[in-house]
Parts: structure tokens; sequence; C-alpha cells
């Protein structure tokens, strides 16, 4: 019944002119603007490292190669020679001793930071 939108505007229309006229245009704000601006090229710079650095890794991976294929085949020809001593070194009392200790001590350790 008495509905507030229906009364008449109680408002100056003088001061109702100024608040229209003073906001029909929000100044900037150099602080968001500048904020963004950083951000946006914090983040240009962050692509440009990150694509740099994979270039780089790329470059090594292949100025390394020929001797990462000759560690490689080293190793290979190496691998019965380096399991048989390990057979061998566990297969004796103190090896085997070791061997356990180091089982518990990694389980105590994994289940001292909670990650079972």
């Amino acid at each position: 019944m008495n509905d507030p939108h229906d009364q008449p505007d109680e408002f100056d229309p003088r001061l109702a002119e100024l608040f229209r006229r003073e906001h029909t245009h929000l100044p900037a704000e150099p602080f968001s603007t500048a904020t963004l601006h950083a951000i946006a090229a914090d983040r240009q710079r962050i692509a440009l490292r990150k694509r740099l650095l994979q270039a780089a890794a790329v470059i090594a991976l292949i100025a390394l190669s020929p001797r990462l294929i000759e560690a490689s085949v080293w190793l290979s020809a190496r691998l019965d020679e380096l399991f048989a001593s390990a057979s061998t070194w566990l297969a004796s009392p103190v090896g085997l001793g070791v061997a356990v200790a180091l089982g518990a001590l990694v389980a105590v350790a994994t289940k001292w930071a909670r990650i079972w």
C-alpha cells in the first residue's frame, strides 16, 4: 500500500544533477593499473625464462648425448658385474644386516613423515 517507490523524490534536483555529472566517468586507479602492468610483465618474464631454460636443456642434451651414450654402454656392460657383487654382498651376514637396518630406517622415516 505505502510503497516507497510511489513517493516523490525527496532529493534536491541540483544535487542529483551534480551527482550524475560527477560520476559519469570514474577516475583511473593508478595503483591497480600499475599493479596489473607489473603482473603482466612478470608473467611475460617468467614465460620467456621458462622457454630459454627449456631451449638450454635441449641444447645441453644434444651436446652431451655422445657422453650419455658412452656412459649407458659402459653401465650396461658392467651391469652383470654390479648385480653379482651386490648379491654376494647381500649374501654375507654383515651385508644382510646393513640391508635390513637400512630398510627399517626407511620404514620408520616414512612412518614418521606420515606417508602411509
